[in-house]
């Protein structure tokens, strides 16, 4: 499929570019990255110009789709969402996304991600949608509650982290019709 461009009331999101490879850097260096992504460390100018040039292919290949975060079409980066769609293993999709630091606080990844779930329940690409944060990310937890996931548990990571280890997370799951309201078992 053909990249697409997703608004909402205070974003555009559409597929990030090797302008935007600076401000991935910059982003990327931040010290919770190392701690809670599985972004190289260190990251390096060339990790984000080969993440760039496969998001498209991505896109194309139906494999994941990638959005970066603006004010306004063409404009600064302020983050990235991204769902991985299904395969015949695994048919959930899963969600992933950061900020930027200078961009946190402002409730920018809830309408973000909104939109980007919205769109593929809407286009049939997905039954649910996965989720999982290391423990103890709580700006990761705030974010999947407000969008309405279910809570299913604390476990060992389906994610391998950078250094082959599989470190216990939370995980929760959002189906097509599920009630989009914040649910009650989140951890405190």
């Amino acid at each position: 499929m053909q990249p697409v461009v997703l608004t909402t009331e205070r974003l555009v999101l559409e597929v990030p570019t090797l302008d935007d490879v600076d401000r991935i850097v910059e982003y990327c260096r931040d010290p919770l990255f190392e701690r809670w992504l599985t972004t190289p460390w260190p990251y390096e100018w060339h990790h984000a110009t080969g993440w760039v040039k496969g998001l498209v292919p991505g896109w194309h290949e139906d494999r994941e789709l990638t959005w970066a975060l603006r004010t306004e079409s063409g404009g600064e980066l302020l983050g990235v969402v991204g769902v991985t769609l299904g395969t015949p293993d695994r048919p959930a999709g899963m969600i992933g996304f950061w900020l930027g630091g200078p961009h946190r606080g402002f409730g920018y990844m809830p309408e973000a991600a909104r939109a980007a779930i919205d769109w593929v329940f809407a286009q049939g690409l997905l039954d649910e949608i996965l989720w999982e944060a290391v423990v103890p990310n709580r700006a990761s937890l705030i974010v999947a509650r407000k969008l309405g996931f279910t809570y299913t548990g604390t476990r060992q990571a389906d994610i391998v982290g950078r250094d082959g280890d599989r470190p216990s997370s939370w995980h929760a799951v959002l189906g097509r019709d599920d009630d989009r309201g914040v649910k009650a078992g989140w951890p405190e």
